[in-house]
């Protein structure tokens, strides 16, 4: 098997970390709308108990 030149190294190195970087700002930003979402969600169920709280005897 041939080795690569340095040339080709150099280029598969970029390429590599041109789509890890993507793939990672990606994740992070799936992961952070998920977080958001979360976050609504038990904000809306925090106020729903302390409005029934408020609401009963």
């Amino acid at each position: 098997m041939k080795e690569p030149s340095p040339e080709e190294k150099q280029a598969a190195f970029v390429a590599f970390r041109e789509e890890l970087d993507q793939e990672v700002e990606h994740g992070i930003e799936h992961h952070e709308a998920s977080m958001t979402k979360m976050g609504f969600m038990f904000l809306g169920i925090f106020i729903g108990v302390i409005a029934l709280a408020a609401l009963l005897p």
